[in-house]
């Protein structure tokens, strides 16, 4: 088990997700995930991929639903290609949401089991 690969799992799984590969029916997800920050205003839109709760966003469009549960079967697919057990991984999510500038940010954050927090920005 290589703890120092959560690094790269957290950010390339990110950057996956909300960038320009993930493509559902003709538009792409971030579109959707930048929509919904949008209209919260500066409330984070939050995806929890570990521990799984299915009804965190019940906003969510069926197409970011339906690639959300596409991601979660690669998760461990990510995880075990690069030498992690996701069982040591108690806490992973992707947040995106809008600045008092008017930006988008897309924060990954995670936690391993020994306690070690993984945060990072992805820019798309």
């Amino acid at each position: 088990m290589k703890y120092k690969n959560f690094k790269p799992l957290i950010h390339n799984f990110t950057h996956s997700f909300v960038g320009g590969c993930n493509y559902v029916d003709g538009k792409f997800i971030y579109e959707d995930l930048f929509e919904l920050a949008q209209q919260k205003s500066g409330e984070k839109v939050i995806i929890q991929w570990i521990p799984r709760i299915e009804a965190s966003n019940p906003e969510l469009t069926k197409r970011v639903k339906e690639s959300i549960s596409f991601y979660q079967q690669w998760l461990p697919k990510l995880a075990n290609s690069l030498g992690v057990s996701l069982d040591h991984l108690v806490e992973y999510q992707t947040e995106i949401y809008l600045t008092k500038t008017r930006q988008i940010n897309i924060r990954a954050f995670g936690q391993d089991d020994r306690g070690k927090k993984y945060e990072y920005f992805v820019w798309i």
